[in-house]
């Protein structure tokens, strides 16, 4: 099976081998420094004698090798599957099966390679008269040649490619082979810089293929074929939805139309160049979509309700969440009810009537892949938050533009107090718990009063919204809050003007958005880690999005849309969403950000910045002496009463106190909260409280009774929790 690679881009490097063996750029090299030089390059392998022993034979498992080092092509040990003579310990195996798939070496048939017997000079002489795509007379017969290969010989002797032999059927000696092979290395490098060529494809996805290439290839001047390989070799296309280019690393991942199915495929990959186009051909396998995982998902705790969710995925061989679930999925549980969703990746159980604090385990099995997690049952269900999924249409597809009369719909998630999806609610309940609006943000503001409703395809509770006929791109802002007026969701959507009409004079709006931020909520933190960390906190009103970058006071400032561009999120800049009050946490480096002064950049905005706010700037010092930090816990025993004193900065901060002490460890603290937990239960401590303390000589009274003494303490300064522990003895 020749392929286009070795006829294009061998063709004038064997000719070159031939015509001019010895002259490469003007230098002259004998067969001996041709063969060191690819020892450096780690084409050949050297002797321990240090000696190139050009006298020697080559092994067919030594030449793919080399084949495949010269075209760089991946080891592919699968590739070699079809070779019964070898096993999978094989030293060569990668690069038999690299240089099979590739169609530049194949066996003797019947599932043989024979990886140890020498490369004869036939064999060569064909290698060589397919590379240059040599026309062949089929009857013609060669003294001392095989039947088979006097065709090859034939044409090889007539292009001048070899030397008349007595027996062409002897191994060809190994100073041809290394004369041939770098010039085909020094002119492989020298195509690299005009064109490229395909070094490896495999199957990376259920829907995707990887393709890597040495050498240039320009994505506008390239294209690639998959076609699938039946079972007489005929070929059938596979569509292809789009390419994803990565020329930089040289590789290209190709996403399908449809998943792939178990079987063989083979990818041409063409480069076209001023000078020249090239074509390379690689064979692989594929197979179908397996499951291969199962996750079960949601909070280690579910509230004591019926109906409640539990999400779960399934993942494939290559990592990928699958969209497709097996027709033998079931779910296994001593729950009352325990069914999975018709049509969504939920558990959904009834457990009103299952004792809180107990345990339920939920199992899921599919196509021989299992999952099983303990959930714990806590209090009776509420609605504590609503998460969005951003605007679909009516079909279910993601819309993120309307046109006058088009609708569409912001998907919600209710959520309980535990994080958990509320399944299938009542949409009656739902609207008597929630308030839901949605505000033209038109010449003249105008606020609508929604009802919430089911999407007409997934059936999750949405809020529909319609374009109208407006004189300019116009944001329409829905908000679901709660019934004490909290804001609990806020997204946006553009509806583009209506281009039938024409525009008045603009009239200024009556409602704008605004962005705040509160000077008593910025507070610097170093933990016991010695990790520093910035906490603002920006409130704001028609706002969906925060962009923001802190920097070096001496660095130039952001204009608005410097600050409008910024997309993800790093450690000091970013654009994050807000329902109305957002916290802002900004990482430091230590010790190089302690002891500096920054500015905080902020914008608001809505309607992917549509609509924005004014910009805000905000002063931050990290002068060590007003970071908060918990430095220590000591004792002191005064007039016979151990004393417990803390150590923090700043020194004159007003903190709150919780603390704990014990004679004996508590294994259970693990945490702040687990400290302030402590405070109202139901055991007896050698002294716990609260404390609110604004200097450093605050103390408290452990014990005058003599002992070890454990205490467990918490810091709290601007909603930063700091906690320590230490031992105190009297």
């Amino acid at each position: 099976m020749g392929k286009r690679i070795i006829r294009l881009l061998l063709a004038f490097a064997l000719l070159a081998a031939v015509v001019q063996p010895a002259a490469v750029h003007g230098e002259v090299l004998t067969a001996e420094e041709k063969y060191n030089k690819l020892v450096e390059q780690g084409i050949f392998e050297g002797f321990p004698d240090g000696e190139a022993h050009l006298d020697h034979n080559m092994t067919r498992a030594q030449a793919a090798k080399i084949i495949a080092l010269i075209l760089s092509l991946k080891e592919n040990p699968s590739g070699a599957n079809i070779y019964i003579d070898l096993d999978e310990s094989h030293w060569a195996l990668g690069y038999i099966g690299a240089a099979t798939a590739a169609g530049i070496l194949e066996g003797y048939g019947n599932g043989i390679f024979d990886p140890s017997s020498d490369v004869t000079i036939e064999q060569l002489a064909k290698i060589m008269v397919e590379a240059l795509d040599l026309e062949v007379d089929e009857d013609a017969k060669v003294e001392g040649a095989s039947d088979w290969a006097g065709k090859y010989v034939k044409a090889a002797l007539d292009a001048g490619l070899i030397p008349e032999q007595s027996d062409y059927t002897k191994p060809a000696s190994r100073d041809l082979l290394v004369d041939v092979s770098y010039a085909a290395n020094e002119q492989l490098q020298a195509n690299a810089e005009e064109t490229g060529w395909m070094t490896s494809a495999e199957q990376t996805g259920a829907r995707k293929v990887q393709i890597t290439f040495q050498g240039k290839a320009d994505p506008d001047a390239a294209s690639i074929v998959i076609e699938r390989i039946g079972n007489e070799n005929e070929r059938t296309p596979v569509g292809i939805e789009r390419l994803e280019w990565n020329a930089d690393e040289g590789s290209v991942t190709a996403i399908l139309n449809d998943k792939a199915e178990t079987g063989s495929y083979i990818v041409s990959f063409t480069v076209r160049s001023d000078e020249k186009t090239v074509t390379s051909e690689y064979q692989f396998n594929m197979e179908a979509e397996t499951l291969e995982r199962i996750e079960l998902g949601g909070s280690d705790q579910l509230p004591q309700a019926n109906d409640v969710a539990v999400p779960f995925s399934l993942y494939n061989q290559f990592g990928e969440e699958m969209d497709e679930r097996p027709e033998d999925i079931r779910v296994i549980s001593i729950a009352p009810r325990a069914e999975i969703h018709p049509e969504l990746n939920l558990v959904v159980l009834d457990l009103a009537e299952l004792p809180k604090e107990t345990f339920v385990a939920v199992v899921i099995l599919a196509d021989n892949v299992s999952a099983d997690r303990i959930y714990k049952i806590g209090d009776i269900r509420v609605l504590d938050r609503v998460s969005t999924a951003g605007f679909y249409d009516a079909s279910g597809n993601r819309v993120s533009t309307l046109k006058k009369g088009e609708t569409a719909y912001l998907l919600l998630t209710p959520l309980d107090q535990y994080g958990n999806p509320f399944y299938d609610v009542d949409m009656d309940w739902l609207n008597e718990n929630l308030q839901v609006t949605a505000v033209v943000h038109d010449f003249r503001p105008l606020t609508l009063p929604k009802q919430l409703e089911k999407h007409p395809k997934s059936g999750l509770p949405s809020v529909s919204v319609t374009g109208g006929s407006y004189l300019r791109d116009t944001v329409i802002t829905v908000t679901i809050t709660s019934k004490l007026g909290k804001i609990l969701a806020q997204e946006s959507i553009t509806v583009e003007k209506d281009a039938e009409i024409l525009p008045p004079p603009p009239t200024p709006a009556s409602i704008k958005p605004s962005m705040s931020v509160d000077p008593n909520s910025i507070v610097t933190v170093m933990d016991a880690t010695y990790t520093i960390t910035t906490y603002v906190t920006v409130t704001s009103q028609w706002v969906t999005d925060l962009h923001y970058m802190m920097l070096p006071e001496s660095d130039p400032e952001p204009d608005v849309e410097d600050l409008l561009q910024i997309s993800g999120t790093t450690a000091t800049s970013g654009r994050v969403k807000t329902s109305g009050t957002k916290r802002l946490e900004l990482a430091h480096v230590y010790p190089n950000d302690l002891n500096q002064k920054f500015k905080l950049y902020v914008v608001g905005s809505a309607g992917d910045g549509l609509i924005k706010t004014q910009k805000e700037t905000v002063e931050i010092d990290t002068d060590s002496n007003n970071v908060f930090r918990f430095i220590s816990i000591s004792g002191n025993v005064e007039t016979s009463t151990l004393v417990m004193y803390l150590d923090y900065t700043p020194q004159t901060a007003p903190v709150t106190v919780y603390y704990v002490v014990n004679d004996t460890p508590l294994p259970t603290v693990n945490s702040p909260d687990d400290v302030i937990q402590l405070l109202n239960d139901s055991n007896t401590y050698i002294t716990r409280g609260l404390k609110l303390w604004g200097e450093i000589s605050d103390r408290v009274l452990v014990s005058s009774n003599p002992g070890t003494y454990y205490a467990y303490v918490v810091l709290e300064y601007r909603g930063v929790l700091l906690m320590m522990e230490e031992t105190l003895t009297l």
